[in-house]
């Protein structure tokens, strides 16, 4: 078939007009795809936090497996973490250790040191670790991280906790480890459940607009109440306290087998860890050989502890005048930090000078301060007086030494 022209023909196919608007409209409006992008070759990104610990014969491994390829794009596939690890400094060798399956967000793993690694004396270890592709590619190695081999420390055994005015004695078996030991305390529930810090939240992009700074965030162990009715925070309000508290006792020449954590408080119960840490330098590096962690130790924090005996015990008698008619007393203050105040106790004496019958408390509440007037005294008699100290938990001192003393008759 033949055509003599591509429109107003009888012949003519029908999509002729339609495909002729087409390319005038293509020719008109569509843009030049320009130069084609080369395909991603889907590499992880290299890890950029990798962090070594020793503890006993293990060195602890942790890092942040990527969530994006270099092409700033998500991954596709899965992904194996290759760690190597080189027990020669500076050789370039860096021998494969272990591979394992991991995905994005907060990684670890566990390289047992081999029986050659785990004696003296120390030597630095370095750790890489590569994060593979489905076809076992990857952007590369880790920055370094090292840990030392040799002899970690002995375990801390027979730990135990035992409250006391000035805090908690933490105890554990003598050994002649010269290494610092360092506790580890989270507080209990009151279901005996450990409560835990909770984890860093991991940082994210911020949404401000470009030219404005991001907001401020900051982290803490609670989380902020929601009642938009709470009346707004001082800037200058102390931080709320850390869930996990960490002590260490000073490197000495002999283990003192116990310390004293000066820091917990009454009413509150805790779970003790320890560890033995000992710390080296090699080739410029300050690191850490820590023992196992030991077996816990829970504690109650409950105040059963009496204040101090109250000293200084004077009495001044009255009754010169009909307008003074009582005997002062004074002592030397008790400075304990939980004092709710004092008792006041007076006791009849015989003619013969024994004391008689019981002693009689004078105050229905405790007294403040520590002063005291009797103003119930009966001229004439002679009366033995002793104070006791009050704590907030109720405990109550033993008494001051006896102080005797008469109202002067007018």
């Amino acid at each position: 078939m033949k055509f003599s022209s591509i429109s107003g023909h009888p012949h003519s196919p029908s999509w002729l007009p339609a495909a002729t608007a087409f390319l005038i409209v293509c020719m008109a409006g569509c843009a030049s795809p320009g130069q084609p992008h080369p395909p991603s070759l889907n590499l992880p990104e290299a890890v950029k936090d990798l962090t070594a610990e020793r503890v006993g014969d293990e060195v602890r491994l942790r890092w942040t497996t990527p969530e994006k390829t270099t092409d700033r794009l998500a991954i596709k596939g899965a992904m194996t973490a290759a760690i190597c690890r080189v027990a020669n400094p500076p050789s370039a060798t860096c021998t494969p250790v272990k591979r394992l399956p991991v995905q994005s967000g907060m990684s670890q793993t566990v390289d047992v040191l081999p029986p050659a690694l785990t004696a003296d004396s120390p030597i630095l270890l370095v750790y890489r670790v590569e994060i593979l592709n489905s076809n076992g590619h990857s952007a590369g190695p880790s920055p370094d991280a090292f840990a030392a081999a040799g002899a970690a420390p002995p375990s801390v055994d027979h730990l135990r906790a035992t409250p006391t005015r000035e805090g908690a004695m933490i105890e554990w078996q003598h050994t002649g480890s010269t290494a610092a030991v360092e506790l580890d305390r989270l507080p209990l529930a009151p279901d005996g459940t450990v409560i835990e810090p909770a984890p860093p939240k991991p940082t994210s992009k911020s949404s401000s607009k470009p030219g404005q700074k991001p907001a401020q965030k900051t982290h803490t162990d609670h989380p902020p109440k929601s009642d938009s009715s709470s009346p707004a925070k001082s800037p200058f309000a102390s931080p709320p306290a850390p869930i996990e508290v960490k002590l260490r006792t000073p490197t000495q020449p002999a283990d003192a087998g116990g310390t004293l954590d000066r820091t917990a408080q009454m009413g509150e119960s805790y779970r003790y860890t320890a560890q033995r840490v000992r710390s080296v330098s090699l080739e410029g590096h300050t690191l850490e050989l820590r023992s196992p962690i030991s077996s816990p130790a829970a504690i109650m924090m409950r105040d059963t502890f009496p204040p101090p005996a109250p000293t200084g015990l004077e009495a001044i008698p009255g009754g010169a005048t009909a307008a003074d008619r009582s005997i002062d007393l004074s002592w030397t203050p008790n400075t304990d930090p939980d004092l709710a105040g004092y008792n006041v106790y007076r006791q009849d004496i015989d003619s013969k000078g024994a004391v008689a019958g019981t002693a009689a408390r004078l105050n229905t509440t405790p007294v403040a301060g520590p002063a005291y007037r009797d103003q119930t005294a009966v001229a004439g008699r002679r009366y033995a007086y002793r104070v006791t100290a009050v704590d907030t938990a109720g405990n109550e001192s033993a008494p001051s030494a006896d102080i005797q003393e008469t109202l002067r008759e007018q």
